[in-house]
């Protein structure tokens, strides 16, 4: 549920107080997270699941496509234009010219009272027209003056209507032309002449070091030289002259100057250049001055493919994208040979310092990256004196306290500010992780870009009805299109009349598993495959054996991408097209439609992107820490043309630009924009410049359908204005004192108890809602909370600021003191409390705070959750018989009682899995994956799945994904716990009856007889919505006040030894229950 108002995403608080020696284990369910209709029941168990035997007969779900998706499309009418209308009128007006005499015609002018009654008369014929082929066509320009016609989207059946009309003359689809370019800088007005930062004050990056941990570079890379061209006269730098003999031969002599130096030697520089195969010293430059490869973790816990470089040189073209996004030269950008236009880095003139700590894995289509590696990837960008770090990496981990977070936390403190991608896991809320959830890294989301974008395209000759260009991605591993001449044929469906796949899972006939029963068909024309069963090398020298001149292969959801594997013994190019135009041309041949294609390197689609979108794929806050609001901002990130390498192994090699999409492109946008404030401001720390970017954003953005408002949760706070965070007014710093007290403040602190004693003495706040960020988020709100907040002026005048209040529905704000005098350098603080009113509980609701000066507003977004119960999450206590008790915070007033739900045994699944050699989990059953099918009763409130490391033979890494299939076939992933030993745990709330499939996946494992591999127990309760044991009681008050602590006692009694059991009390009020407090009992 979305709202600009309220958004549910209720979790359990934190529990603060533990009594009678218990531990509380505090993590944060979210009681939406997972929610299915209940099924069927099945029958009771002591342990309320049931063990469904082995692992056979499941299957990743499919999804839905739509069929024949929309394009732009362009349509020419036969009535003459505006121009030609005027032409033929003054034509005929003056009359036919005697022989050898020219008429002069007066010149074109669209304020003419008849041409303007023509022009009318075309936008009722192209507004007609429209209207007779259909609803949902939507038209994005209307030509009336030098064509009559018009550019519409529409699918390619509504595209054939108009084929058909006798007013069409004629019908294109949109295709990419010269030029096209990297509008990222103009879109974020950098260049304007009187605010932009590239502008009045002249800022470029000079002297401003990025570090890029990533991939590794590309060092011959054009947009990363530290020279440039002597200067030519203006004829010699003319297309003509670079087109024509004559140019070119006038223009010789220019051709032999020495390149111009561009960058002086970096000052202040401690870093090295690390040779390596492919990298030699003079690779580094005064451009891309340091370059540093890690590779120990990432060789230590699996191979790494063998195409890779072990140096800093880039093969996979990630770690180059975000360098020349953020720091590229102005360069020249080209694809498979068609000019693109003139792109250019944020911040042409910094330098780039390398850290290379991804790498690609076999048959990994990107490169992945070790903890290790990367904590001491940006412990030496530190040490080497980067002033920004680019960091283009997550994970897994809802957590703020890993290696690389620590470690980024503690580059803040030294001066260093990181730029961190939020994530690629949106558009569900709750999906920013490590090192994203960070609050001294700034997190970036991704949105749109005004501009427009290019793509490698095959061309669709008939049917009529789906003619035109469709995106395609062409494979690493097969003979490139680049050197063959076009290719002509039929799309031929191959058939190998057996569903056996070589990954177990259940396949298709036209999957190409096999080898082809129709090759007679397929002989000499273009076999068109499904994905899946097997590697996409099997599909094409299968389809090859058969006679196949190429391969065209569909995804099965999504857009195309870059095919990889063994390029051994096969000699035709292969192509993927995207799951919707697949499931059309799949659509067309199975209704007796003859395909005919043209595959050749030199098409291109060209699509317009329009601004201020997020991407769906943008991972969505709030965030990992409890009060700390992320994403911070959000950037452009989609469809972003910049470098890659020509040595890539993952896909087509041998070109040095490309466009990618991703948070990851998004980061770099903001990384180089930091690089202009820094050059600007020396003086500003990381989290002024945070801060500067935060509280001068925009907000007019959009979700991904063009239409529906973003929230704080999707945007943080808002879009970057990198030339108002030049002038921010005010700043929120924050010292190393207060960063380190927000550590004090988590589960697990990366720094010792005695340095929290210290900052608890002098009287720092642990509270992470005290930490002084420019956001202020409140997530667990019963009666009313008070948070503190220092700014600093960084302007050289003095000003007064009076505070402006967005109010949050529901909740009173009070601002101490309401106006701030601050002169320059110098700080004030104020309070803000905030009361619960009114309005529906167990709900985030968000407004705004801002200083408003004569020059200067400085905006905090606020976000505040008002809960109904504040009660632990999860508690672990010991014992045959016991008692605890604990607190629960209550914000209304009303009846209240605790639920009693268990305590029940758990389901003992004993198994073995070897060690995946590969560190890649895929929907799988054998080679380092095992799998239990386990049934769920109907009406059950609460279900853990769980391995440990004492229950398992050895020292050893088990990972756990859980599917479910409420078929007991098609299956859906719903999570997963991957931590660096055996002790995951993935719960789910209230879930849906049936069947699961717990996967557990062998990522590191000691010896056992026959080589790696482990024994383990995998163990999974269950307990229902009614579901009293008898073995556990819970008394608790009748009736609450809001704003008010009351205690629960819990005790049990009757346990079995040398076993866990598993309960839980639910919270329960007028509206029903409304929270969950997970007992865990070992006895």
């Amino acid at each position: 549920m979305k709202s600009t108002e309220f958004v549910r995403l209720r979790r359990h608080s934190e529990f603060e107080r533990c009594r009678a020696g218990i531990s509380v284990k505090l993590f944060r369910l979210t009681i939406l997270v997972v929610f299915f209709a209940a099924g069927a029941a099945t029958a009771d168990f002591d342990s309320q699941l049931r063990d469904a035997g082995p692992a056979t007969g499941i299957r990743l779900a499919g999804s839905g496509h739509e069929n024949g998706g929309s394009k732009i499309y362009i349509i020419q009418l036969r009535t003459p234009s505006a121009s030609e209308f005027h032409v033929s009128s003054a034509t005929n007006a003056l009359g036919k010219p005697a022989p050898g005499r020219s008429v002069s015609l007066p010149a074109f002018d669209k304020n003419n009272a008849a041409i303007q009654s023509h022009v009318r008369r075309l936008g009722t014929e192209q507004a007609n027209l429209m209207a007779k082929a259909g609803p949902n066509i939507e038209p994005i320009y209307s030509y009336r003056y030098t064509i009559n016609g018009f550019a519409a989207r529409m699918t390619p059946a509504q595209a054939n209507k108009f084929a058909h009309m006798q007013e069409v003359l004629r019908i294109w689809e949109d295709e990419v032309r010269p030029l096209t370019t990297n509008f990222s800088a103009d879109f974020l007005g950098l260049f304007d002449p009187t605010t932009g930062l590239r502008g009045a004050p002249g800022l470029d990056g000079d002297g401003i070091v990025i570090g890029i941990i990533d991939s590794g570079i590309a060092p011959q890379h054009p947009a990363l030289q530290d020279t440039r061209e002597a200067d030519r006269p203006a004829l010699c730098q003319s297309a003509w002259a670079e087109a024509s003999l004559l140019g070119r031969w006038l223009c010789r002599i220019y051709d032999k100057q020495e390149d111009v130096l561009i960058f002086d030697p970096p000052e202040n520089w401690n870093g090295v250049c690390e040779t390596g195969p492919q990298f030699a010293e003079t690779d580094c430059n005064n451009k891309i001055i340091g370059a540093r490869f890690f590779v120990n973790g990432a060789q230590a816990t699996g191979p790494i493919d063998a195409g890779e470089i072990f140096s800093p040189r880039d093969v996979d073209g990630h770690g180059t994208h975000t360098a020349t996004t953020a720091a590229g030269n102005s360069v020249k950008a080209s694809i498979f040979g068609t000019f693109l236009g003139r792109v250019e880095g944020i911040a042409p003139k910094a330098r780039v310092a390398v850290y290379k700590a991804c790498w690609l894995r076999p048959d990994a289509t990107r490169a992945s990256c070790n903890t290790s590696d990367l904590a001491n990837a940006i412990d030496m960008a530190v040490a080497d004196g980067v002033d920004i770090i680019n960091y283009s990496v997550g994970s897994s981990l809802f957590t703020v306290i890993a290696p690389d977070d620590i470690a980024l936390m503690a580059a803040a403190k030294a001066g260093v500010l990181t730029v961190v991608a939020a994530g690629n896991e949106g558009p569900n809320f709750d999906t920013i992780t490590s090192p994203a959830g960070n609050p001294a890294v700034i997190t970036t989301g991704a949105s749109s870009r005004d501009g427009q974008h290019s793509l490698e395209a095959m061309q669709v000759s008939s049917p009529p009805a789906i003619a035109g260009k469709y995106a395609v991605k062409e494979a690493s591993f097969t003979l490139p299109l680049i050197d063959r001449d076009p290719i002509e044929g039929q799309l031929v469906l191959v058939d190998d009349d057996d569903t056996a796949t070589d990954d177990g899972t259940t396949g298709t006939t036209f999957d190409a598993c096999q080898p082809l029963i129709n090759s007679s068909e397929v002989s000499g024309n273009i076999a068109f495959i499904q994905r899946g069963g097997c590697n996409f090398d099997v599909k094409v020298a299968n389809a090859e054996s058969a006679g196949a001149i190429a391969v065209v292969v569909f995804n099965l959801s999504g857009d195309p991408i870059v095919m990889i594997g063994d390029s051994i013994g096969i000699d035709i190019p292969a192509l993927m097209v995207g799951a919707a135009d697949g499931n059309l041309f799949l659509d067309e041949i199975n209704n007796g439609q003859v395909i005919d294609v043209v595959l050749d390197k030199s098409f291109f689609l060209t699509e317009a992107d329009t601004g201020n979108n997020m991407g769906s794929f943008s991972s969505r806050g709030p965030g990992p820490a409890a009060d700390i609001l992320k994403p911070d901002v959000t950037a452009p990130g989609i469809n972003i043309l910049a470098g890659s390498t020509p040595d890539a192994i993952n896909s087509v090699s041998g070109e040095f630009f490309a466009f990618l999409t991703g948070t990851s492109m998004s980061t770099p946008h903001v990384a180089g924009v930091a690089a202009l404030l820094k050059q600007g401001h020396p003086d500003w720390s990381p989290a002024t410049i945070k801060s500067a970017l935060m509280t001068t954003a925009y907000q007019s953005v959009t979700l991904s359908d063009g239409s529906t408002p973003s929230i704080p949760f999707d945007f943080g706070s808002g879009h970057i204005d990198p030339n108002k965070a030049n002038d921010p007014g005010l700043v929120y710093d924050v010292s190393a004192d207060e960063y380190d007290a927000f550590s004090c403040g988590v589960d697990s602190p990366g720094i010792t108890q005695a340095r929290c004693d210290d900052l608890q003495s002098s009287g720092f706040s642990f509270a992470a809602a005290d930490l002084n960020q420019p956001s202020i988020s409140v997530s667990g709100l019963t009666s009313t909370r008070t948070v503190s907040r220092t700014v600093t002026n960084v302007t050289d005048i003095s000003e007064t600021y009076n505070v402006e209040l967005v109010l949050p529905p529901g909740i009173d704000v009070q601002v101490t003191p309401a106006s701030l005098s601050v002169a320059p350098g110098q700080s004030a603080s104020y309070d803000v409390t905030f009361t619960y009113v009114s309005g529906p509980l167990d709900f985030y609701r968000f407004g705004s705070l801002t200083w408003v000066s004569n020059d200067h507003a400085v905006r905090s977004v606020l976000s505040i959750q008002a809960i109904s119960i504040s009660a632990p999450g999860d508690i672990v206590s010991f014992g045959g018989s016991g008692s605890i008790t604990f607190a629960v915070d209550f914000g209304y007033t009303g009846t209240y009682s605790p639920g009693v739900h268990g305590l029940n045994l758990p389901l003992v699944l004993d198994g073995f899995v070897d060690e995946d050699p590969d560190k890649t989990f895929t929907f799988r059953t054998t080679n380092g994956v095992t799998a239990h099918l386990i049934d769920v009763p109907a009406d059950q409130l609460f279900v853990r799945f769980a391995l440990f490391d004492a229950l398992t033979d050895g020292n050893d890494d088990l990972d756990l994904y859980v599917y479910y299939c409420p078929d007991g076939v098609n299956c859906t992933k719903i999570g997963q716990s991957g931590g660096p030993t055996s002790e995951e745990r993935f719960d789910v709330v209230l879930p849906g009856a049936g069947r699961y499939a717990v996967f557990v996946h062998g990522f590191e494992t000691d010896n056992v007889a026959g080589g790696p591999g482990a024994n383990y127990t995998l163990l999974a309760w269950a307990f229902g919505l009614i579901d009293d044991q008898g073995n556990m009681t819970a008394t608790g008050p009748a009736f609450v006040n809001a704003g008010t602590t009351e205690d629960v006692t819990v005790n049990w009694s009757g346990l079995a030894p040398d076993t866990i059991y598993l309960g839980g009390i639910s919270h329960n009020t007028p509206d029903g229950l409304v929270s969950l407090t997970v007992i865990s009992v070992e006895n």
